[in-house]
Order: C-alpha cells, then sequence, then structure tokens
C-alpha cells in the first residue's frame, strides 16, 4: 500500500470521525431544545411581586409537561405569559408554536404568580383577606395584606382561566388588575429553585 492510499483513508477516517460529532452534537442541540420547549425551563424572577416566597434574581425550574394533562390547581406558582414576543428577522417565525416554545422572542413578557382559583370558584376580597367559595384563605406565604383594586367584589372564574396573585400583595400586578388568566397563557409550574444554592428546594 503506497503512502498516498495510506493518506487518503486517513483522512477519509478524521472526515468520518468528525461527521460522527457534529451528528451527535446536533441531536444533543436538538434534544435539549425539546426538553426546554416542552419538559424543563430555568427561568429568572424579575421583580418583587413574589416576595417572601421568591425574589428578584433567584432562578428556577419551569415544569412545563404536566400542563398537558392536567389543569393548574390552586396554589401552583406558574409563569405565564403576558405579551408576546416576535422575531422581524425570521418570516412567519411568530406563527410556528414549536419555534416560540424553544425560546423566548425579544419583547416578550412573563409574569410569575400564585394560582388562586379555578374555574367555577367565587372570589371575595374583604377586609385585606382573600376568600374562595365563602371560606377564608390560610395563607401563611402572604406579604402584607390583599386589596381589590379594579371592578367589584365577589366574582366567579369562567371556564379556562385561572384567577392569580403575587405573594406580596401590596405589591403586584395580578387578577387584580390584569383580569382572569386565560390557561392557554401559562407556560408552566415552577417547581424547583436552584439558585441561590443557599436556598436550593422544592417550591410550595
Amino acid at each position: 500500500m503506497d503512502e498516498n492510499t495510506t493518506n487518503k483513508k486517513s483522512n477519509l477516517g478524521c472526515l468520518s470521525e468528525l461527521a460522527q460529532w457534529i451528528q451527535a452534537i446536533l441531536i444533543a442541540a436538538v434534544i435539549a431544545l425539546l426538553i426546554r420547549g416542552f419538559i424543563f425551563e430555568p427561568v429568572e424572577v424579575i421583580g418583587e411581586s413574589m416576595e417572601n416566597t421568591l425574589h428578584t434574581h433567584q432562578k428556577v425550574i419551569l415544569y412545563k409537561l404536566g400542563y398537558y394533562f392536567y389543569s393548574p390547581q390552586r396554589g401552583d406558582i406558574i409563569v405565564l405569559q403576558i405579551q408576546e414576543g416576535w422575531l422581524s428577522f425570521i418570516p412567519f417565525a411568530d406563527k410556528i408554536p414549536f419555534i416560540k416554545k424553544i425560546y423566548p422572542f425579544p419583547e416578550e413578557i412573563d409574569y410569575i404568580k400564585r394560582v388562586i382559583a379555578v374555574p367555577g370558584d367565587t372570589i371575595d376580597i374583604k377586609d385585606g383577606y382573600v376568600y374562595v367559595n365563602g371560606e377564608k384563605l390560610e395563607e401563611p406565604y402572604v406579604k402584607g395584606r390583599t386589596f381589590a383594586r379594579n371592578g367589584s367584589y365577589p366574582v366567579t372564574v369562567p371556564p379556562d382561566k385561572v384567577f392569580v396573585l403575587g405573594d406580596n400583595r401590596e405589591n403586584s400586578s395580578d387578577s387584580r388588575n390584569i383580569g382572569f388568566i386565560d390557561q392557554k397563557r401559562i407556560k408552566g409550574k415552577a417547581v424547583f429553585r436552584f439558585w441561590p444554592f443557599s436556598e436550593i428546594g422544592v417550591l410550595k
């Protein structure tokens, strides 16, 4: 076997190995995007509306898959989309739900809040407290007192909607001023805080 043949085989071997590495990297990237889009997503908390449960710049894991099989429950901490983002440099990207699930578009605005009432529940806010179906909620996580803003109470949650509040009741934009939240706008349930490490743990 001459030297040229040996070099060609060596080059082909290197190219084949490189192709395998590229394929493995692409598969890993696709799997990572699918996990982020449909199962788990890291989210950074911005703002004070969920104090003292969550503080700004803390990071949590958002579990997305569960709400494909069951509806949000009272007490769930959720991330909901208030304003859709968009990608002006990719034509029709905003029309493809799969792309939007993989990564938030620029200018997207999300809120993190707690589900207080689900479809069919009657909400009342009086004397600084929340009542659901006539019963006063025991809310050890609340900071401050709860007061009504827009509209009058009691109100009943319509089908396919939820009523959400921030835990920091005196400093939160929530269903008291933005109304009931369509369940289609819920991106997932915040289940685990992973940053800072000193406060790592399951969210309640």
